[in-house]
């Protein structure tokens, strides 16, 4: 009687060979483990161009709340009768991150292929790194890229659990909650209606100064941000790289022939050098927000071990492996004062992704 024949192993994921490096799914999450430290920044480093002119806070996992106090206290003449009613106004605030994660699954041969001979990293800085920690970095990287572009338009649905825009709350997600509170508003001197047309060539420059100034229209009730949010300290004017470029335009278009206009970029509001403008390419094309980079927030933790990433053997293919991220991240203003923050958008129209 023949000897039963033994049922073959699984095959395992083969090592990825060249003359320089080998990996494989255990040397890829020993790489993850062993610089997680350096990889769990990535995503910050992704998002730079924006976060350079912002503020950051960490240690923020699920809620954290903060509070503004105000009142109006004077020094006046002496006078041994008086006292002040000692009114203190505190506003809370919440700063509020999100727990994502992200499960995908990967080819080591592919991911190998594609980075092997491209320019995703710089050779000269980056080839005594193991290959291992280029992937992590890489694949992390791609997710700080997708965070970047819904900074302003992510809206948070606990539904959702795919796409990165319905992960956390944007900026203007946030505003939409304030500004159905009353809290944002013209009458609350920290919200501006841009016109119908929006921000154009024509009128970009008369835009940007109403926006700060005021408006001298007979129907109009804008007065301007607060002097306090215009004077002194170095402020942001986020607005989309179009509106920028619109700026330009119209005001070359205005003041082409002045002998002190040698230059057609701008970098700041005509006769402000503390409100520097910054254009991004993932604001809102029709939006204004003045503050300062202390007031507006990315929110992390990047302190628990709750957020790690790991690579493990794919559960749907021999050949592939797993990649898993869980990630905490939000944004927040630290205040909406009229002192501190305005914005400027068109009525009746939706900033967010969806």
């Amino acid at each position: 009687m023949a000897d039963p024949v033994t049922p073959a192993a699984t095959p395992k994921v083969q090592p990825v060979k060249d003359p320089k490096t080998t990996f494989t799914p255990e040397s890829l999450n020993e790489s993850a483990q062993k610089y997680r430290t350096e990889l769990i920044t990535m995503p910050m480093f992704a998002m730079r161009m924006a976060t350079q002119h912002m503020g950051m806070r960490t240690g923020i996992r699920f809620k954290e709340h903060v509070h503004e106090l105000g009142g109006k206290f004077q020094m006046g003449n002496f006078d041994k009768y008086k006292k002040g009613d000692g009114a203190t106004d505190i506003k809370q605030r919440t700063l509020e991150t999100f727990l994502g994660n992200c499960i995908e699954p990967i080819s080591p041969v592919e991911i190998y292929k594609t980075l092997w001979g491209s320019d995703v990293v710089n050779p000269s800085a980056q080839k005594n790194q193991p290959w291992t920690k280029r992937i992590c970095a890489y694949i992390i990287a791609q997710i700080g890229e997708h965070m970047h572009d819904y900074l302003w338009t992510a809206k948070h649905d606990d539904e959702d659990t795919k796409q990165t825009a319905r992960w956390f709350n944007g900026f203007c997600a946030i505003e939409d909650i304030e500004i159905a509170l009353g809290s944002m508003s013209a009458e609350e001197q920290n919200l501006f209606t841009l016109p119908a047309e929006g921000i154009t060539t024509e009128n970009a420059e008369d835009v940007l100064n109403e926006f700060v100034w005021g408006s001298e229209a007979a129907n109009s009730s804008w007065k301007g941000v607060h002097k306090k949010l215009r004077d002194g300290a170095p402020k942001k004017l986020f607005m989309s790289d179009t509106a920028k470029h619109r700026y330009e335009v119209c005001y070359q278009m205005n003041h082409g022939a002045l002998p002190y206009n040698t230059g057609f970029e701008k970098a700041h509001l005509d006769g402000k050098k503390n409100i520097e403008f910054v254009p991004l390419a993932n604001v809102p094309e029709d939006y204004l927000c003045l503050t300062s980079k202390n007031n507006i927030l990315t929110l992390w933790n990047q302190e628990t071990t709750d957020e790690n990433f790991e690579v493990k053997d794919s559960k749907t293919s021999h050949y592939d492996v797993d990649f898993i991220a869980n990630l905490f991240f939000g944004t927040q203003y630290l205040s909406i004062n009229k002192e501190m923050l305005a914005v400027a958008r068109k009525a009746n129209t939706k900033y967010t992704a969806w």
